[in-house]
């Protein structure tokens, strides 16, 4: 999405009063935010630094011309001037692979660096997921106080109202009293939570210094996916940029073992040449009736280095094992991890319809516990009872129903699946 259309969106979410959806918010947010921008840049850096590197498995051709001029001092002998001039090439004929692995390590980090570029856009992803469904329970924990506040005050003013009349004794006041401050308290407790949130989402979509109004929906229903463990394992070994960047790692470890083995090896070079010279400025006709071919092939044989090489080599090797070391026990983590998140969405599926008959049977608990109460069957300690019956039962529903839908944003994420809904 571009800059024009984030903009016609955020137009539209403010003058109509549109509700933004999560991908809505999710794609300003990938505008917005600069790390993203960032990982961008770090990607382009490695393709030319690519780029670069392939560079040298071509022969290098320099040109030279120079001028120098020699004198003696103050004797009568005079300035002696000399002009020469050629062109080189020189290549790298062999050098055990030397050449190849440093382009290989160089196209091992232009992947690496793509895959921190998805890595850098699933967390923006994972923090609007996360603060965007926080934002809604909050809000639908904020309504609920509110409703719970205007019952409890209803039935504050009804008991005074009999109290006052002797129809009820001070113990029933007292206690209507009580429930309308707790529910104040909860109230004012859960108002102070839905504008925090919203800051969060804020700032996780990159607007938290504008000024631009950001409409979000109230309620929504979250839709539960499950996959088996299996097919959520072998998802997560393929799609993962975290075990990506720890399995490119290991790439870049072995091919560092081979360059440190190469570097202690011979090496063979070639260079060829075409060069004049003379006391006189070079012409073109001058060079190619006077020019001088040379030819050279030289072979390096590395003997002692002050057991820089011999060490190079364990380092290397040693920097090997720590990187398969470091990608297993990720990925071990990742599988428990795993295994944690896909039992905790199953308990979820399983919890949401026993809460939603919890819910249906506290509504139709308070409908009889205040018909008990009108007709005088019922205290007010059983209708108060059942108010806050219904309350547990709402708020419980909501945040059960929110946290399920942020674990499935972190098995998406967790899975590498998140970032590519958003390709």
């Amino acid at each position: 999405m571009n800059k024009y259309i984030l903009t016609i969106l955020l137009f539209i979410s403010t003058s109509i009063g549109q509700s933004l959806t999560v991908d809505e918010c999710v794609r300003i947010a990938l505008e917005n935010k600069p790390s993203l921008k960032r990982a961008e840049q770090d990607v382009a850096i490695a393709k030319l630094n690519r780029a670069s590197t392939g560079a040298l498995m071509l022969p290098s051709v320099n040109a030279s011309n120079s001028f120098s001029e020699t004198t003696y001092g103050n004797s009568s002998s005079e300035a002696s001037e000399r002009y020469s001039g050629g062109v080189n090439l020189s290549q790298s004929l062999f050098n055990f692979g030397n050449k190849i692995n440093t382009l290989k390590q160089s196209d091992n980090n232009y992947n690496t660096s793509k895959e921190r570029k998805r890595q850098a856009k699933a967390r923006i992803i994972l923090d609007v997921y996360t603060y965007y469904y926080q934002y809604l329970k909050n809000s639908e924990l904020f309504d609920i106080a509110g409703k719970d506040l205007a019952l409890s005050k209803k039935q504050l003013e009804l008991v005074e109202k009999q109290y006052n009349l002797g129809a009820v004794s001070k113990t029933d006041y007292l206690k209507a009293s009580v429930r309308y401050g707790t529910s104040r308290s909860s109230f004012l407790s859960r108002e102070l939570s839905k504008k925090n949130s919203e800051k969060s989402l804020r700032h996780s979509m990159g607007l938290l210094n504008s000024d631009v109004v950001v409409n979000i929906r109230e309620k929504i229903d979250p839709i539960l996916s499950v996959p088996t463990f299996d097919e959520a394992y072998n998802l997560m070994l393929a799609n993962s940029p975290d075990l990506n960047i720890l399995d490119n790692q290991i790439s870049g470890a072995q091919i560092n073992v081979k360059k440190a083995w190469s570097s202690s090896l011979p090496s063979i070079n070639m260079s060829v040449g075409m060069n004049a010279s003379s006391s006189d400025q070079i012409t073109r006709t001058y060079f190619d009736d006077n020019y001088i071919k040379s030819a050279n092939i030289s072979v390096s044989i590395p003997i002692f280095s002050g057991f820089r090489k011999k060490n190079s080599i364990q380092i290397s090797k040693l920097q090997l094992d720590q990187a398969e070391t470091l990608f297993n026990s990720n990925k071990n983590g990742a599988k428990v991890r795993l295994y944690a998140l896909i039992n905790t969405l199953n308990n979820y599926q399983e919890i949401i319809p026993i809460q939603e008959e919890v819910l249906l049977s506290a509504e139709e608990d308070l409908r009889l516990a205040q018909q008990k109460y009108e007709l005088g069957s019922a205290s007010i300690l059983e209708l108060l009872n059942a108010q806050l019956g219904l309350i547990q039962a709402s708020s419980s529903l909501v945040r059960t129903k929110y946290d399920a839908a942020i674990q499935v944003a972190n098995l998406d994420d967790l899975l590498g699946t998140l970032d590519k809904k958003y390709e």
